[in-house]
């Protein structure tokens, strides 16, 4: 895909799988008309039955360099893994046992046989082939990721916690997981979390420590009691309590802003100016705890971002903090 622009380089490429799915269905349903119309006689100028060639030519070349992220889903049942030859990167199925229990997991990483820095993804309470489309874009830039989805959600066995010390603790088996794959640089991990995955990303990189090279937490919640209160949607106050109960030990395990003297690696905080689900301010807490301990961080609060949707000022922000720590190089984005 070549674009002049960093945004439109980033913003097309998401596009690309719905954008290809659309022009699938559009031209064999036209093909499929253009076809009876020729063979009915209704049609006899040489050029449309040359359109109807050419158009069923584009559904095929479509499907061949791109599959939508449906059709990956359904290969990824079928056959483990998947391989997408112009981006040059495979995707594999990568579940694994965590106190007995099954975590869903998704590798994304580049084809080439190499060493690469890895990424443990976090999703919010979805599948964790949610972050497919992310994880083609990070492989593109020369990182291997595992997205793992939290216990009860998708298909990872458990009852969900709100991110409690039970998932923390099967994202962390997910993190050694990746560590220890064979195309992974054991020495260059980061982790990224969105929303529920954000507090879960901050929460896991204070329990690791040094393990953790570079963290990316975008729209999470890192003081639980304050977010209890703060945010603007009654169904998120009720999963809260009711996973977690609101005990002063539940509230004390879900926030990070209260261990944050043992993070060890630079962080990005990222949030939406506007954010209602996590409230902004999350952010703002987070940013001046870090400055009173004196940490490492970067923090970027994007006035256009909507909660759950990632727009290219998004990503590219993200993927460069990761390509400055992890590979010591602006990302090529840029």
């Amino acid at each position: 895909m070549a674009c002049s622009g960093r945004a439109n380089h980033v913003a097309l490429y998401l596009q690309s799988c719905r954008r290809a799915a659309d022009a699938r269905r559009w031209a064999a349903s036209f093909a499929t008309k253009l076809y009876g119309s020729c063979m009915k006689g209704q049609v006899i100028a040489t050029r449309f039955c040359v359109l109807l060639a050419t158009l069923l030519s584009l559904s095929l070349t479509i499907r061949a360099q791109q599959p939508s992220r449906d059709q990956i889903i359904q290969l990824l049942e079928k056959d483990g893994c998947v391989t997408l030859e112009q981006k040059k990167v495979k995707i594999c199925k990568s579940d694994y046992l965590w106190d007995d229990k099954r975590v869903e997991g998704i590798t994304i990483r580049p084809l080439a046989e190499g060493k690469y820095p890895g990424l443990l993804l976090l999703p919010d309470r979805v599948s964790a082939t949610t972050f497919i489309s992310f994880g083609i874009i990070f492989a593109g830039q020369g990182f291997a990721c595992l997205s793992v989805a939290e216990p009860g959600f998708g298909k990872s066995e458990g009852t969900p916690d709100f991110m409690g010390p039970n998932s923390i603790r099967a994202f962390a088996a997910g993190f050694e997981k990746l560590k220890h794959e064979s195309f992974v640089d054991a020495n260059k991990m980061g982790v990224f979390g969105y929303s529920r995955g954000g507090m879960a990303a901050s929460l896991l990189t204070v329990r690791l420590g040094s393990e953790v090279r570079a963290a990316a937490f975008g729209a999470g919640i890192y003081d639980f009691k304050r977010a209890y209160d703060e945010t603007k949607f009654d169904g998120i106050r009720e999963n809260m309590k009711t996973e977690t109960g609101m005990t002063d030990q539940a509230i004390r395990e879900r926030s990070s802003i209260l261990q944050m003297q043992k993070l060890k690696s630079p962080v990005l905080i990222i949030h939406g100016a506007n954010d209602g689900n996590a409230p902004t301010n999350q952010a703002l807490l987070l940013r001046d705890r870090l400055t009173e301990l004196k940490k490492d961080f970067e923090i970027q609060i994007l006035a256009d971002h909507k909660h759950g949707e990632f727009r290219s000022n998004f990503i590219l922000a993200v993927i460069n903090f990761f390509s400055r720590k992890l590979k010591g190089i602006p990302s090529d984005l840029n």
